[in-house]
């Protein structure tokens, strides 16, 4: 009697099946060319966008390090009882156009704190350099700079010491005369400014539309080469297999590409992170430390990307049923239904037309944002498929190589939508993008103005206020520099105080503002006769690091003036012998230097003339522009989408040209067999043009019909002017037109190659 047949566990079953699924993936046992290009095309599609997600999931820890580094540079002068302080003086300088921080640093005692990055304070005649300052020096271009930072270089700041790689920093010793806040530890905490409302929508709807492309992208590499798969899955019903094995199998062939991308991707990430440093963005770059993406992500992205792979495998075969010979893949297909296509759609239309933005930008509106907008951009791939299957539906004549590409998009609509579905994406949110930075046009401080070198001050105190302002004397193409001293005098309301501003009578009458000027007297504009009152005695103070008092000193008789409202200074104009009771030596001294050089290295001329004065003395270029903060965070946060949409761009090129490519060698032997029979070459190709550019038209209508929706929600969410960027749109759906007729022309050549008759071989 034979042995009754041992049925196999389940867990066995799937483990076959899988282990199956894996050998067919890779060409079953032996590596045929199709199978290697299959699998070729599937890593590329999934490594390119495990990159990107693995760039994206590091942003938030790169920003955070440079925050924290940012922070731990900052002083604590709060007292400690038994330590000893560390004085400290900053003094920055710049050099065409890069600002330079330097600190003179002196330790009153070996317990003094050491600034971060350091492992000693510098000793008196020693400096500490940045790297990227310390590169600087040594180029050819760092001739100027030389001369300001003359001491022995004793060693270079570490990382903990520095904001970015291409910070410019230093730390120069200096003796015990120093002058400074007295530092007793370093490092702070700040809680982080909440954005503003308009701005979180344009950043959340920005992040969306950069990332929706990418889990598109994940979706349509699942499907490549969706046609041998269901042959080979219908040989399988053949010898015997059932419906979930072949499921199992086909779940198991999406695998081993995905983890061959994952493989790529973390490849091809750990490569380009390298290049953090070089590339420069509006605060610096980054080291490649910050450039780590959190271990939640990583394993989310190691998940979520393979589940998506497999799902979207899974759905591919819903509407394909799997028999024997694969005689119902040639049926005709059903016709798409819409109902649930429109789901996403309403769904984030409803979320962002009932929600109500509120300023404290809570987790809630920031989940319900991104959802919205993700169902949104969704609905770009979901509905174009249908979109582009009632189009095709209705057309009909033409040319030959019309008529060619409307049957085969008659007979397959999905392939060339989901071809496109991705750019589409990218072109919906960038639209959305350009035109909520439309409508928050009034942050934009416009271009940025250089101040010239007719335009430079200088800083210096009483010690060196002589020898500074001799030696500019001295150098070529400064006609005068007159210096002023600045006061605060404390009203009867604590939380009033005003300014007063003493000068010689030569300086005023060099500046213009005083004619008839004479020693001990006080003069005032109409403006200030309110705020200070003769024969009153007020409590004077000074700025030098802190604030520090003077005396009181009671106001002489006012000489009233008439000042021009432009004029640099207003208010209340001293000469030194109306404070003549005060010890004004303490306070610092500021100068405008009137410069006729037209030299553009005059600056960096003059500021090497004051260096032997150290900290004593340093020369600026006043700021033109004055941005607020919310200024500076939308021109972070256009900068960065601007270079996001760039590079997702580019992944919308390569997918693509994969998908293209695929779908070239799927049909080769038809295309064979087409030119077997007579069709010219020429008429193929036009076909192929055809047959990307009407999916092309579809999905730029939607997608600009979709970032103008997007945006309008947008604008509606934060109170905001709506103005849709035409001008954007247009270049915008240019480029994208542009990108798939480029990837079509680098297709042709395949063209060509697969129209060859020994193409009509098959396995």
């Amino acid at each position: 009697m034979s042995a009754p047949i041992r049925r196999r566990g389940w867990f066995a079953a799937w483990t076959g099946d899988l282990a199956f699924g894996v050998r067919l993936a890779v060409g079953g046992g032996r590596a045929s060319p199709t199978s290697i290009v299959r699998l070729l095309l599937g890593t590329v599609g999934v490594g390119v966008a495990v990159t990107v997600l693995l760039f994206a999931a590091s942003a938030g820890h790169a920003i955070s390090e440079r925050g924290n580094r940012q922070l731990a540079l900052a002083v604590d002068e709060m007292p400690v009882a038994g330590a000893q302080p560390l004085t400290m003086r900053d003094t920055p300088t710049s050099f065409r156009g890069e600002t330079i921080s330097v600190r003179y640093v002196h330790a009153d005692a070996p317990s003094a704190p050491v600034p971060p990055g350091l492992d000693r304070v510098p000793a008196p005649g020693e400096t500490v350099l940045s790297p990227a300052l310390a590169e600087l020096l040594r180029s050819d271009s760092g001739t100027l700079l030389r001369p300001r930072f003359s001491e022995p270089i004793s060693g270079t700041i570490g990382q903990p010491g520095l904001v970015n790689p291409d910070d410019l920093r230093a730390y120069v010793g200096a003796d015990s005369f120093l002058q400074g806040k007295q530092v007793y530890a370093f490092g702070g905490t700040a809680e982080p400014d909440g954005l503003d409302p308009g701005l979180l929508t344009l950043l959340l709807i920005g992040i969306v539309s950069l990332l929706s492309p990418v889990f598109v992208f994940v979706a349509t590499s699942a499907r490549i080469a969706g046609a041998e798969r269901d042959r080979r899955l219908a040989a399988l019903r053949l010898v015997g297999s059932d419906l979930p094995q072949v499921r199992r199998i086909a779940a198991a062939e999406s695998l081993v590409t995905v983890v061959t991308g994952l493989v790529l991707g973390a490849a091809a990430f750990l490569s380009l992170r390298q290049l953090a440093p070089s590339v420069r963005v509006r605060q610096g770059g980054l080291f490649v430390s910050d450039v780590t993406p959190p271990w939640p992500l990583v394993v989310l992205i190691v998940v979520a990307v393979p589940v998506l792979s497999v799902l979207s495998s899974l759905l591919a075969l819903r509407g394909t049923t799997i028999e024997p010979l694969g005689v119902v893949r040639h049926a005709r297909p059903v016709r798409r239904r819409l109902w649930w296509r429109l789901v996403p759609v309403l769904a984030g239309v409803l979320a962002l037309c009932t929600l109500s933005l509120r300023d404290d930008n809570s987790s809630l509106t920031t989940i319900v944002i991104v959802i919205a907008v993700s169902c949104l951009l969704i609905g770009v791939p979901v509905l174009l498929p249908w979109l582009l299957e009632r189009a095709v539906g209705r057309l009909s004549g033409g040319r030959p190589a019309f008529q060619l590409a409307v049957r085969r998009l008659q007979l397959d609509s999905g392939t060339p939508a989901r071809v496109v579905a991705g750019l589409a994406v990218v072109l919906a949110g960038a639209i959305a993008v350009q035109s909520l930075l439309a409508g928050q046009s009034g942050l934009d401080p416009g271009p940025l103005r250089q101040p010239g070198a007719q335009q430079l001050s200088v800083d210096t105190d009483s010690v060196a206020a002589g020898e500074v302002a001799a030696a500019l004397d001295e150098v070529p193409g400064v006609s005068a520099v007159h210096l002023t001293r600045s006061v605060q005098l404390q009203g009867p309301d604590p939380s009033r105080s005003f300014g007063i501003t003493v000068a010689s009578c030569p300086t005023w009458q060099a500046l213009g503002l005083l004619r008839d000027c004479r020693d001990g007297a006080v003069y005032a504009d109409h403006s200030a006769t309110t705020l200070v009152h003769s024969g009153q005695s007020y409590p004077v103070s000074y700025y030098n690091e802190e604030q520090a008092p003077l005396g009181t000193w009671t106001v002489p008789d006012l000489v009233p003036v008439t000042l021009s409202p432009d004029a640099r200074y207003s208010g209340v104009l001293a000469t030194p012998g109306a404070l003549a009771g005060l010890d004004l030596s303490p306070v610092p001294l500021t100068g405008e230097v009137r410069v006729t050089s037209d030299d553009p290295d005059f600056g960096e001329i003059a500021r090497n003339a004051i260096a032997p004065f150290t900290w004593h003395a340093s020369l600026y270029l006043p700021d033109p522009v004055r941005l607020t903060e919310s200024q500076r965070s939308y021109l972070a946060i256009r900068a960065g989408l601007l270079a996001g949409s760039v590079f997702t761009l580019l992944l919308a090129g390569v997918s693509l040209l994969v998908l293209g490519l695929e779908q070239l060698r799927e049909r080769r032997r038809t295309i064979a067999m087409l030119a077997a029979t007579g069709v010219p070459v020429w008429v193929l190709a036009r076909s192929v043009v055809w047959q990307n550019a009407i999916p092309l038209l579809l999905g730029i209508a939607t997608a600009v019909a979709t970032g103008v929706g997007l945006s309008a929600l947008g604008a509606r969410l934060t109170h905001a002017d709506f103005t849709v960027d035409w001008l954007a749109v247009g270049v915008l759906s240019a480029a994208a037109a542009a990108l798939v007729l480029l990837v079509t022309t680098v297709t042709l050549p395949s063209l060509r190659g697969a129209a060859r008759l020994a193409s009509m071989r098959t396995e």
